[in-house]
């Protein structure tokens, strides 16, 4: 914050309401530009949560799987479709949720490109299967 209100009172609120500096006026161009650039390093974007489920685990950020301690290399289709499965943390997602977030909005809803990827999903990550059919509704991690 940079503001003319200097008391006490006045930077403890703008630090409770969110403020990350507070830096009353006058002040120095000198010391905003510091204050600026210190803000600047300590702010790094936050990594996605690492995603764990049965012996799984996707980083989004590094895109990299492992089962059990394997690393297990995906398509990108592959890797869409399981994160979204793993973020469903163990229940059921249509084949046609699938389709809407690990394809475009063109993909043909008739096709059968989520089984065939599922089907390739299951091959990679092995046995014991991890990728369960639910009839009727979808698939899901166990």
């Amino acid at each position: 914050m940079l503001t003319a209100s200097a008391s006490v009172a006045d930077r403890v609120e703008g630090l409770q309401l969110g403020a990350d500096d507070y830096l009353p006026k006058p002040f120095a161009f000198r010391e905003l530009s510091a204050r600026v650039a210190a803000l600047g390093r300590r702010a790094r974007p936050a990594a996605p949560p690492v995603l764990r489920r049965a012996g799984i685990s996707l980083d989004p950020y590094r895109r990299e799987v492992h089962r059990d301690g394997r690393y297990v290399p995906l398509s990108r289709k592959e890797f869409a479709v399981l994160a979204e499965l793993l973020r469903a943390d163990g229940t059921a997602v249509s084949a046609e949720t699938l389709l809407e977030k690990a394809w475009d909005e063109n993909a043909d809803p008739f096709t059968h490109a989520v089984r065939m990827t599922i089907l390739k999903l299951r091959r990679k990550l092995g046995d014991p299967p991890v990728v369960l059919t639910e009839p009727g509704v979808g698939y899901r991690i166990r």
